[in-house]
């Protein structure tokens, strides 16, 4: 069994780098491919976080390669137009603005995030389940983004083309107060009245409410959705 995972993995990474080469070094004419290629693995260390051109920049600039902020911003502007990754832009849920400049970035395909980041490193499930989460709602049909609020954030405000909206936090288990008053409270500071959702790895969660939100597991939300 080992052996296939293995050979899984090897096949992702060819995948990935026969897309890499042609659909974006070739194709824009990209003549820094090695610092491409790390900002690749960047992206897949740091799924679901906040990525900034501008502190890339400062750190490459402290590890003495110097590239600008615009030239990171066009190389993930390639890299999301090869549909390796996807930018996700943050929204400001009570002035009702999108914010600029600092996004965050999905996968495509999590096996290749996988087959890059490694695939048994036990803290990413957080960053794996909430890749997985942000497919599934694109697949449903939502236009997704990052909700800012003051007090915090909430990881997707997902909305139709008819104007509904959903909000949903992501988290692995929902296993003490701490994490739940994260999660759960969060949500509870967006005073609107459209659907809340947590959507969580915890036993024998399936569809639960909770003060108006509702907690869902990760496998009744992949067959049925958030309805």
């Amino acid at each position: 069994m080992p052996k296939i995972f293995i050979i899984e993995e090897i096949y992702l990474k060819d995948i990935y780098h026969t897309v890499l080469l042609k659909d974006v070094v070739m194709r824009n004419q990209i003549r820094n491919a090695t610092f491409l290629e790390n900002l690749v693995s960047y992206l897949a260390d740091n799924t679901g976080k906040l990525i900034s051109a501008n502190n890339i920049s400062k750190y490459m600039k402290t590890q003495g390669v110097k590239i600008t902020p615009t030239a990171i911003i066009h190389y993930l502007r390639c890299l999301s137009q090869a549909y390796i990754v996807q930018p996700v832009r943050r929204y400001d849920i009570h002035g009702k603005r999108l914010f600029e400049n600092i996004e965050k970035y999905y996968f495509e395909d999590h096996g290749i995030r996988n087959a890059l980041a490694g695939s048994n490193r036990s803290g990413d499930i957080e960053k794996v389940l909430e890749n997985i989460v942000f497919q599934h709602l694109i697949r449903l049909g939502y236009t997704v983004t990052v909700g800012q609020l003051q007090a915090g954030e909430i990881d997707f405000v997902c909305t139709k083309p008819s104007g509904q909206r959903r909000y949903v936090q992501v988290t692995y288990l929902v296993a003490d107060e701490t994490t739940r008053k994260r999660e759960f409270g969060n949500l509870s500071a967006i005073k609107d009245d459209y659907p809340k959702y947590v959507i969580s790895m915890s036993p024998l969660v399936t569809r639960n409410d909770d003060n108006g939100i509702t907690h869902l597991g990760i496998r009744r939300f992949l067959l049925e959705g958030l309805e």
